[in-house]
């Protein structure tokens, strides 16, 4: 079995993380929201710390789960994709209401470059145990073994899990974690982590504090991937109010697009105003039935769907997205899913569906 976590060596995660292997990973330290220059973080490191978030037995059981979820839906999910999702030469990938799950879209996207991932929940800094007591350190692992349990059996977060995770202050589990672990189990190296913000003309720029965002710098296969995960609010209410966040949206639903697990919040009157964003310039969306209704996602063009579905999952409204219900109900050309992505797992339910641009 090998050794994911191997290459980690782990100093101080309140200024710098050294990755062994040639690579450098910066974290800023905390000073305030200001935008600060690489060169002054960088700083070279000593000391061993054979990997950053779990040991012994906590780690072998995580290896276990991560094998059992890879073969029974992130290998079947690759395979899928490069089969129907429609090839592009666009290698950036916008995912609103995201969660941490950047392993779906790495999955899907395997050859992108870009990652653009925006949810409520804050980054947070990445968890350290060479900071914690023992007796943290126990609590720790034990609440990041049980959500990446509950993760492989859901395939998504829950956001009061999520919320819950990093309130608490004895296993205090943010985003960031979360994503430097799917990147790693998947594959990737990390090269960098540090705190973004979203400044006053639209751009993404990296600042010393506080975590409210990431960004992840990655390597695969030589090649340079940039992963950026941002905290804010979707809905209408933010969007009108902030100008510089909704330029940076648009400029970004340029991407194709992936939504799952999204709560049905694009298909609500409060979130119209990412809604018409993709609608008006994605070129491509993948999608669970949590995206966008079927009546707007056809007007982008062609929907192939995937799966079967009958209504949403127990949480929600059973009367959302009749309008898919009806074309499911009514298509001759359904194509299999061979996997369960979203809430709804059983054959007949489960689904997604793909639109291109024309």
């Amino acid at each position: 079995m090998i050794n994911v976590f191997k290459c980690f060596e782990w100093m101080s995660v309140q200024r710098f993380i050294r990755i062994c292997g040639g690579g450098l990973l910066v974290v800023a330290s905390l000073f305030g929201p200001h935008a600060v220059a690489a060169e002054e973080q960088r700083a070279a490191t000593n000391g061993a710390f054979d990997l950053p978030f779990l040991t012994g037995s906590n780690k072998a059981q995580a290896e276990q789960v991560w094998y059992g979820y890879d073969r029974a839906t992130r290998s079947l999910a690759q395979k899928w994709a490069q089969a129907e999702i429609p090839a592009t030469t666009d290698r950036t990938v916008f995912y609103p209401f995201s969660g941490p799950d950047f392993v779906s879209a790495a999955a899907l996207f395997p050859n992108a470059d870009h990652f653009v991932m925006v949810a409520l929940q804050a980054a947070g800094e990445p968890a350290s145990l060479r900071q914690m007591s023992v007796a943290k350190q126990a609590k720790f692992q034990e609440k990041f073994l049980h959500e990446w349990r509950k993760f492989a059996k859901l395939g998504f977060f829950r956001t009061d899990d999520l919320n819950q995770d990093l309130s608490d202050p004895e296993a205090h589990i943010g985003v960031s974690t979360i994503l430097i672990s799917f990147a790693t189990y998947s594959g990737y190296q990390v090269k960098e982590v540090f705190p973004i913000a979203v400044d006053s003309s639209g751009e993404v720029v990296q600042v010393s504090g506080p975590w409210h965002s990431v960004r992840l710098i990655l390597t695969k296969n030589a090649r340079d991937v940039v992963l950026d995960y941002v905290s804010t609010d979707l809905s209408d209410r933010n969007l009108k109010e902030n100008e510089p966040l909704r330029k940076w949206l648009e400029k970004n639903a340029t991407h194709p697009t992936m939504l799952k697990a999204a709560s049905h919040l694009l298909q609500m009157p409060s979130f119209s105003v990412l809604r018409e964003m993709v609608m008006a310039h994605a070129p491509v969306v993948v999608q669970d039935e949590t995206g966008l209704d079927y009546l707007d996602l056809s007007k982008i063009g062609h929907v192939t769907l995937y799966g079967g579905f009958l209504y949403p999952h127990e949480l929600f409204n059973r009367n959302r997205q009749a309008s898919l219900a009806q074309a499911y109900k009514e298509s001759k050309e359904i194509k299999p899913l061979p996997f369960a992505f979203s809430y709804n797992k059983g054959q007949e339910r489960r689904c997604m569906q793909i639109v291109k641009r024309g």
